[in-house]
């Protein structure tokens, strides 16, 4: 009995839809639009986010030591920190390493260093994370790192990762307000396609409320076709993703080599079941207000 009931208000939607094609079009686009932009933008932020992250994680260390640390004592202070650090990659770069390393920098001027009566520049223990750390593993680990005995200062590019931190909560509101205001726009405009339909159909629905329909009764056709409608929708967002994935994100990793590292989510069987689902729960709510309107009137 209840199956019956289901599928003969299943087939009054469908036939509901077929007699109004055009508004029903409408909302159909402007779902499918409105899930394609959103999954795109989301799918973007979260591209741009995993190349943020890539760009951070290649962030690398340097211990200053005190300049009249012994040799000895520098290269004892590395061996510790290896020892204790396992996740890097530990390299002593003494004092003599360090002036022909920035000879070797300035090139041509480097002949300016003959002039100095000594060498000003400290050792130095680089670091080199083995694996990618996060923004405050690496914070921890400088200050730890900062503490040992003769370290006088620790460079970590701080303000690098500090603007990579901030682009990063900028790029996750983005993403969260494109979402909200495309997914809102959508349920506005079938709001006012089902209502729409419910105006054109009201002498039947009050002939219903007079033989003794319930809210209920005359609702849920309506629900069920701003449903479909937004499932269609989901379909056509889904269509231009796959599209997208398939033929245009493979040509522009081609093309621009330093965004090899974006890689989002992709279109799997969960992200297309959550747009799907997106698309019936926006097209149900946008009926649901309709129709609840119409109702209370």
């Amino acid at each position: 009995m209840i199956a019956h009931v289901a599928l003969r208000l299943t087939r009054r939607a469908l036939v509901n839809l077929w007699r109004a094609p055009l508004p029903s079009l409408v909302s159909v686009l402007t779902i499918g639009l409105a899930l394609f932009l959103g999954a795109a933008f989301v799918f973007g932020v979260m591209a741009a986010r995993a190349l943020v992250q890539s760009w951070g994680a290649q962030a690398s260390l340097t211990l200053y030591l005190a300049p009249a640390m012994p040799d000895a004592q520098a290269r004892a202070l590395a061996d510790r920190v290896a020892r204790e650090h396992p996740a890097l990659a530990v390299v002593y770069v003494d004092r003599a390493q360090a002036l022909s390393r920035l000879r070797a920098d300035l090139g041509e001027q480097g002949a300016v260093l003959d002039g100095l009566s000594g060498n000003p520049l400290p050792p130095t223990i680089e670091l080199n994370p083995r694996s990618p750390l996060g923004a405050a593993e690496l914070r921890q680990l400088a200050t730890e790192l900062g503490r040992l005995p003769g370290v006088q200062d620790v460079d970590y590019g701080r303000e690098w990762l500090d603007r990579l931190e901030a682009l990063a909560r900028a790029l996750r509101a983005a993403g969260a307000g494109g979402l909200m205001a495309v997914l809102g726009a959508a349920l506005l405009v079938v709001a006012n396609t089902i209502r729409l339909a419910v105006y054109a159909r009201r002498d039947e629905i009050e002939i219903m409320k007079l033989v003794g329909a319930t809210d209920g009764y005359v609702r849920l056709p309506f629900l069920l076709e701003g449903a479909l409608q937004g499932l269609l929708g989901g379909a056509l967002a889904l269509a231009g993703l796959f599209a997208i994935q398939r033929w245009l994100l493979p040509r522009a990793a081609d093309a621009f080599a330093f965004a090899a590292a974006a890689n989002g989510p992709g279109l799997t069987v969960g992200p297309a079941t959550l747009i799907a689902a997106s698309g019936a729960l926006v097209g149900l709510f946008g009926s649901w207000l309709a129709v609840t309107r119409f109702l209370r009137t």
